[in-house]
């Protein structure tokens, strides 16, 4: 196997989710500021 890419971690910070079926989930309404997203990117 080819380990000469890295692959890391980089968040989105986001104020709310939009589900498949169209609602929205607030962060607020959980207390919190913002939702974490963990996204990987291969460097």
């Amino acid at each position: 196997m080819d380990n000469s890419h890295k692959d890391t971690v980089e968040f989105i910070y986001t104020a709310y989710i939009t589900l498949k079926n169209g609602k929205r989930i607030y962060a607020s309404h959980y207390g919190l500021k913002a939702f974490r997203i963990p996204v990987k990117i291969r460097r």
